[in-house]
């Protein structure tokens, strides 16, 4: 036992976790921990599914009796013991929230923190006038009075308010029984006597003085009394007047030149008589009413009508159906009634829509009240009225798009919040900025000492958390850029840094591919902030294929060797040294360089034609011009946050898209495409998951299941049993479990903690009723079937071609391994796309089409990128295009062409610096990608030659 009372080593004894064969296994304590192995082998079922579930679950047993109640019992991983085992956090891209309130500041606290220095250190500027709004006391505003030069002359009071039920007379009598003598009228000082009444009928408001006092010296007892009278009478505002000589003063009482000061104890601007909140975090929240802006309720966008969608060709004429909402059957009659109504109001009907002018549109929008003609605003209003309905809600979802909110321009937070300021900067501008340029912003921070004492704690929090997102590869990134468009290895290093910032030990963190998504100039602050991790007492465990962070590891567990029931082994465990000498590690093979793949000598030309994207400028593509060659596998890279996405995702597929009349999202800004014609079809491979719950998997996916279920139903039994296709369905009343609803597992949720699913306690996860299941075909029932891995299946079902035909096109993009009824949320990014190449190629469409592709060789092992790399070119040699947005060095080695964006990330990147042959980058000097391309290209080089 170590000083801590807890085994010196994690020991795992028998564990036979999904494909593990029970595995033996003993890890160190506070070391940082590398698994690796081919896809599938069991990496992430041994770290994620063992370690870190059980570390979970420990956690959870560890809470009172009446916290457990609300949590339920978490399934123990099949295992004889595991003993050792640290309290567990796991950091993957599983569980990234999907919401546009989710930002990078709320995913790694920086908003939190930030509301509270701003609450604390922000000073109120008025968005009306400019001028700062302070909070004033009776000691405050006494202490400036007796500034002034001794003998000065003040007058200090209030301003009454008459009210709506009380007369003049009322007013004077309420005044005269507190004990109040005088008042300032038309530039004198009245007594309040009833007599005054008549002059005082029109009015509102009264300035009553309290008392007259002169500066003196050392003497302010009278004064402060005074003044905290006055606050108190007039609702926390107090008027001194000051006597001065200055001719320029046009105040004028009795004949002589006065200033007038006004003091509050609120946060009121008296000049613009707009009075702000006090200053505290919520106000500083977006996700809080109070602070939240009200037309927009904190999410900075308003959904509104998209003309771009409406009129999606605007060479169209309208009678040629301009208008595509008004060419379903349905909505017809409205082009009808505009064609009818045309002639009279000179609507040229006939020329591009384009062509139209302004009087012309407004009629199209506006439409024609006496003629009962609402227009495009009257129809969308008719269907806004109806959106009750499923139908009418999607149909009108087709035609809108989002837009920054007028009223708050985006920053989703009222005026009043707004109007807090540090160094001339609300809280809206500050997570507007990117990670480094906010670093740097808090950094050059000019405090006061006052300011230093309350929030120095405060700024080195912030400073600190932006600091691990820079580490980690991500300070390009806006604080309140949204998560659900980050890539998927964008989103797991902020979940990397909410880690780093917890300043938690002794825990056990797991990180899965923390890697995925960074280029190899990034890899070396990701590696110093893993350590860091370890540093502080943790122990680290990394699934991983990168070979600088497998190095990096003090100790490496290769799984293996091979997938599902051909893995499940350790087949190796020691050093990262050794196990570059160890013949039966496969990655060992391949980081030593004694396996190389095959090497691409020759690179198709680009003579199949070109996609030409001109003027591309979103984000921070700066104005780029961007030739994509067809026909080939052209590989789109550069450092993180270069623009790759914006270029190839958010840009060149939706223009693509809208080109071929698909159904897009609205594309970055561009000036022209050329070249769209020469494709005949277009699709977007990206990491989203194929499904958020068990009842999603594979084999339906890729429509496998249907003739599986029919094979079923063709059984004696099931005939003897009057069982149909649809009894065989887990999606169907007739045969699936009724107490998980036929997903085999039960979500539970966690409250506090992200959500876990357990086995369904009656089904044990079979997903099906008990005499659906005792009818087999071949020795097997619908649920083993389902266990079955694609390889399996494959022999399994010889001799069918229709399942074989879906089966092999797992098997050709590497996910043989997979079982067939593997929930879909527990496959990785690099899965899910691989997945969805497999459905396009099982559909057999015809065509050329342009692959669009982001980053899949996430979560490959070296053997399996060949094997992908295989798969893409037989998609090239079908005549079809690739363009892939990726890092992998290999797949950069296979590519017939690279364009490399950069040369740096955010406002530093957005330019092409270097496009051509992989041979040609590797020889460029503005290329930092060719830099390691070079090295890549040297090392195969030279393999090849021993």
């Amino acid at each position: 036992m170590d000083a801590n009372g807890s085994p010196p080593m994690i020991r795992l004894r028998g564990v036979a976790v999904h494909n593990l064969k029970e595995v033996d296994l003993d890890l160190p304590h506070r070391r940082l921990i590398a698994f690796c192995g081919v896809s599938g082998s069991g990496k992430t079922s041994l770290a994620l599914d063992t370690l870190y579930t059980e570390g979970q679950r420990r956690y959870v047993e560890s809470f009172s009796t009446y916290t457990r109640q609300f949590l339920e019992q978490l399934d123990k991983p099949a295992a004889e013991s595991i003993e050792g085992i640290p309290p567990s956090v796991a950091v993957t891209r599983k569980h990234v929230s999907r919401s546009s309130r989710a930002t990078v500041g709320s995913a790694t606290q920086v908003n939190e923190h930030l509301q509270l220095l701003f609450a604390r250190l922000g000073e109120v500027i008025c968005y009306d006038c400019g001028e700062r709004v302070e909070r004033d006391s009776a000691e405050s505003a006494a202490n400036e009075l007796l500034s002034l030069p001794a003998g000065t002359r003040l007058m200090l009071g209030f301003k009454s308010l008459r009210g709506k039920e009380r007369n003049a007379e009322e007013w004077l009598a309420d005044l005269a029984a507190l004990g109040y003598r005088r008042c300032i009228l038309a530039g004198k000082t009245e007594e309040i006597t009833p007599e005054l009444a008549a002059r005082l009928s029109e009015l509102k408001e009264l300035e009553v003085v309290i008392d007259r006092v002169t500066v003196q010296a050392g003497d302010g007892t009278r004064l402060r009394d005074s003044l905290e009278n006055a606050l108190e009478a007039g609702r926390g505002a107090a008027i001194a007047w000051i006597e001065t000589g200055d001719p320029v003063q046009l105040l004028s009482i009795d004949d002589r030149t006065w200033t007038k000061r006004r003091y509050s104890n609120v946060l009121r601007c008296e000049r613009c008589n707009i009075q702000y909140p006090d200053v505290e975090p919520q106000l500083l929240n977006y996700n809080n009413p109070l602070g939240a802006c009200k037309a927009c309720e904190g999410f900075g966008n308003i959904i509104d009508v998209d003309m771009q969608r409406v009129v999606p060709d605007a060479e169209k004429s309208l009678r040629d159906g301009a208008i595509a909402p008004w060419n379903t059957p349905a909505y017809s009659h409205e082009l009808d009634e505009l064609l009818a109504l045309a002639p009279k109001h000179g609507i040229p009907v006939d020329v591009p829509f384009r062509e139209l002018n302004d009087e012309h549109l407004r009629l199209i929008r506006e439409g024609v009240p006496e003629k009962k003609f609402g227009g495009l605003n009257g129809f969308f209003s008719w269907l806004e009225r109806r959106k009750y309905k499923m139908h009418i809600r999607v149909f009108l979802s087709r035609w809108r798009s989002y837009y920054p909110c007028p009223t708050c321009g985006g920053a989703r937070l009222k005026p009043e919040a707004l109007a807090v300021r540090i160094a001339g900067w609300n809280i809206a501008e500050a997570m507007a900025m990117r990670v480094s340029e906010a670093l740097a912003w808090l950094r050059g921070l000019m405090l006061t000492d006052w300011q230093r004492q309350v929030g120095q704690l405060l700024v080195d929090q912030v400073t600190a958390r932006l600091g691990y997102l820079e580490r980690v590869g991500v300070g390009h990134l806006a604080i309140d850029r949204s998560l659900r468009t980050l890539s998927g290895g964008e989103a797991q290093r902020v979940s990397l840094t909410a880690a780093l910032g917890s300043n938690l030990t002794g825990m056990l963190y797991v990180l899965d591919e923390p890697s995925a998504g960074l280029h190899p100039a990034d890899l070396p602050r990701l590696v110093e902030a893993v350590r860091s991790l370890r540093e502080r007492g943790n122990t680290v465990a990394l699934v991983e294929h990168e070979p600088s962070l497998i190095q990096a590891a003090e100790h490496v567990v290769e799984m293996g060797p091979g997938a599902g029931e051909f893995g499940g082994k350790v087949i190796f465990q020691g050093s990262p040294v050794a196990m570059l000498d160890d013949p039966e590690s496969r990655t060992g093979e391949w980081i030593a360089g004694r396996r190389i793949g095959t090497e691409k000598k020759t690179r198709r030309p680009t003579t199949h034609g070109w996609l030409k994207l001109v003027g591309a400028r979103g984000n921070n593509l700066q104005n780029v011009t961007a030739e994509f060659p067809l026909g080939l596998l052209c590989v789109v890279t550069g450092v993180s946050g270069a623009g790759k996405s914006t270029l190839v995702q958010q840009t060149l597929f939706p223009a693509v898209a809208q080109k071929l009349r698909m159904e897009s999202d609205r594309p970055a800004d561009f000036d022209d495409l050329i070249g769209a014609g020469q494709v005949e079809d277009a699709l977007r491979v990206d990491q989203s998951p194929i499904g958020r719950t068990p009842r999603s998997n594979p084999v339906t996916y890729v429509k496998a299941f249907d003739p599986i279920r029919t094979l079923f139903a063709e059984t004696t039994e099931a005939k003897a049993r009057s069982f149909k296709a649809g009894h065989f369905s887990f999606n169907a009343e007739e045969g699936r479990c009724e107490a998980c609803q036929g997903d085999g597992y039960k979500q539970i949720d966690m409250r506090f903690m992200a959500d876990v699913y357990i086995k369904c306690p009656e089904c044990h996860g079979a997903r099906y009723r008990r005499e659906v299941l005792e009818v087999k075909y071949r020795g097997l029932s619908i649920a083993d079937v389902l266990n079955l891995s694609v390889r399996e299946a494959f022999n399994f079902f010889r001799g069918h071609k229709k399942v074989l035909a879906r089966l092999k096109c797992l098997i050709d993009v590497g996910l043989d391994y997979l079982r067939l009824g593997q929930p879909a949320n527990t496959l990785s990014g690099g899965e899910s796309q691989r997945l969805k190449l497999a459905n396009y190629v099982s559909a057999a469409r015809k065509g050329r089409t342009l692959f669009v592709l982001d980053e899949p060789t996430t979560g490959l092992h070296f053997s399996d990128v060949m094997q992908l790399i295989e798969c893409f070119e037989s998609l090239v040699a079908m005549g079809h295009s690739l363009i892939v947005v990726e890092h992998n060095l290999q797949m950069m080695r296979a590519a017939d062409y690279i364009i490399d964006l950069g040369p740096g990330p955010a406002e530093m990147g957005g330019q092409i610096v270097a496009v051509g042959t992989p041979e040609e980058v590797a020889r460029n000097p503005a290329s930092v990608t060719g830099q390691y391309l070079a090295e890549e290209l040297a090392r195969v080089a030279t393999d090849s030659d021993d």
